[in-house]
């Protein structure tokens, strides 16, 4: 059986899809209570965006550049709710497709161990809904990163969701 999930191009289909699971993944995955609670912090949504997008990019800046073949990073999203009425978080996704031959353990290991050792941020491994390893990235305000790499064709895959804030004046649809 084919993994249509992993499989295909680079649309905005794919995009919009590769977002949803990943919110439903991030929903439902998490094993740890204090992974699950969303955090409202002192922050505003253009803090909290780019401390999501620092370590995106950070993770994307990893991978060798003769095994990148293209690259897609969202810079503006929906918010999505957090508890409380008036509390959003942002949401983004970065993809890399690579060439073959990155070693997907040792890569994995690294992203894990590099994020570890700063200030404030926990990284374990996971896995997705297929079974794949994953590595999630929380940080204290509860921003939370999830990083795999997908077949068909092979691609670094980062879905992140920022620390809470307020944002009552977010009409649904509108795109930050």
């Amino acid at each position: 059986m084919t993994d249509r999930r992993r499989g295909g191009g680079g649309s905005w289909l794919r995009t919009a899809a590769v977002l949803c699971a990943a919110l439903s993944l991030a929903a439902c995955s998490a094993t740890d209570t204090a992974d699950t609670t969303d955090r409202t912090t002192d922050v505003t949504l253009e803090e909290a965006k780019a401390k999501l997008l620092a370590l995106q990019h950070e993770i994307i800046g990893m991978v060798p550049q003769d095994l990148v073949v293209s690259l897609f990073v969202s810079d503006t999203s929906s918010l999505l709710s957090c508890d409380g009425e008036n509390q959003k978080k942002w949401a983004g996704t970065g993809q890399v497709e690579l060439q073959p031959g990155l070693d997907r353990d040792k890569f994995l290991d690294d992203v894990r161990d590099r994020v570890s050792g700063q200030s404030g941020w926990t990284a374990k491994d996971g896995q997705d809904g297929d079974g794949a390893r994953t590595v999630e990235i929380l940080h204290d305000d509860g921003t939370h990163l999830i990083v795999g790499i997908w077949d068909g064709p092979e691609s670094l895959q980062i879905d992140g969701f920022s620390a809470c804030f307020d944002f009552p004046e977010y009409q649904y649809g509108e795109k930050y």
